[in-house]
């Protein structure tokens, strides 16, 4: 069984938290967040991550908007740009999710309330069966994020990331679409 074609413009709310489509707006937003040494020590992001880094990475999420096989999503918190959270489809009704803050937004709770948003919709919207996640061994801030949605982890795999060029051991988990803490 295929995956088919992921919708592309959801807008996810849960009163606080806003999912949107990344806009031109968001491009300061974007490079203090791929700029943060936090980031980059658990993101694969290029470094030296500047200016024509960020407008690269909002093109390539609008474009991978138009082909449906994977979603990005700007997280909005009190109209500013928080970070990105997204999903790309695997096949046979599996996706893979990933997330980031920007460094203002951490250890308020809106990972939490993101990832939980864009789950809830991945499951009864989308129709996926189950979602994957993946982090280098170490970011435990990941790492709480996915539990406190339910994800399992379930493991730690030797060279399972490439992190720019490199290979690096990983955690993995995963939730189903009945596992999800809502």
């Amino acid at each position: 069984m295929d995956t088919p074609p992921l919708p592309a413009d959801p807008l996810l709310t849960d009163g606080d938290v806003l999912l949107r489509r990344h806009r031109d707006a968001d491009l300061d937003g974007v490079l203090a967040q791929g700029s943060d040494p936090v980031t980059q020590r658990w993101v694969p992001v290029p470094v030296p991550y500047g200016p024509q880094q960020a407008r690269d990475y909002l093109a390539a999420v609008r474009a991978d908007h138009g082909a449906g096989r994977a979603l990005a999503l700007a997280v909005e918190v009190g109209g500013r740009f928080a970070g990105s959270v997204d999903l790309r489809l695997e096949g046979a009704g599996w996706a893979e999710v990933g997330y980031g803050l920007a460094p203002w937004a951490r250890g308020r709770g809106v990972g939490v309330r993101a990832l939980r948003l864009l789950l809830v919709w991945a499951f009864d919207e989308a129709g996926l069966t189950g979602v994957h996640w993946r982090a280098l061994v170490g970011n435990e801030a990941s790492r709480r994020t996915a539990r406190a949605c339910g994800v399992r982890v379930e493991g730690t795999v030797r060279g399972l990331l490439d992190h720019r060029g490199e290979r690096r051991d990983g955690w993995i988990g995963s939730v189903l679409a009945g596992e999800l803490v809502r």
